[in-house]
């Protein structure tokens, strides 16, 4: 019998940097591919609206470029997404970590030609776990993006659509699904 030995969030936060991303998921780590010059436009073009929300409303705090969010413990889950928006009533009063131990409230995935559909459900069903309350997965080969969240049904978004906050972040102006794949 061969056992692996699985990796803790405080390993993950001392890997040296050798240039790639990494993510762990219950205890085993997995690289993440580079982004492409397309994925960073379109995660620009979704951050530019929330960072706006985040200056005139004050009420949420806005990251990006994968930054590490402990979703499980114990093996531990170390998910980075592509944008994140937490509320700020929900973050600690001081931060001295790497990864924020608090879920984000909203968690955007833009997808690469290299992901596969059962590793993108399967980083929903983390973020669903962990109790984000809204995702949004923007896929840019077919101009559409997966709404959901927890205790949410799947809402598929395309061209004619918009983005809005729902109940989650209110008064986030709404984003016609054009303005991002322009």
């Amino acid at each position: 019998m061969v056992t692996t030995r699985l990796m803790t969030a405080e390993e993950l936060a001392t890997l040296p940097n050798d240039g790639y991303e990494y993510e762990l998921v219950r205890g085993e780590l997995r690289r993440m591919p580079t982004p492409g010059w397309e994925h960073g436009r379109y995660c620009a073009r979704i951050a530019r609206p929330l960072f706006a929300y985040e200056d005139e409303m004050g009420l949420v705090t806005v990251v990006t470029n994968d930054t590490g969010f402990w979703l499980e413990r114990d093996p531990d889950t170390v998910r980075g997404p592509d944008i994140a928006v937490v509320l700020n009533a929900r973050l600690p009063s001081s931060f001295h970590g790497t990864h924020q131990a608090v879920p984000p409230t909203l968690a955007v995935e833009v997808t690469s030609p290299s992901d596969r559909l059962a590793d993108i459900e399967e980083k929903i069903a983390d973020y669903l776990r962990a109790g984000v309350s809204l995702i949004w997965y923007v896929f840019p080969e077919t101009q559409t993006i997966w709404v959901d969240g927890a205790g949410r049904k799947r809402l598929i978004l395309a061209i004619g659509d918009v983005l809005d906050g729902s109940d989650v972040l209110p008064g986030l102006p709404p984003i016609p699904v054009a303005d991002i794949f322009r």
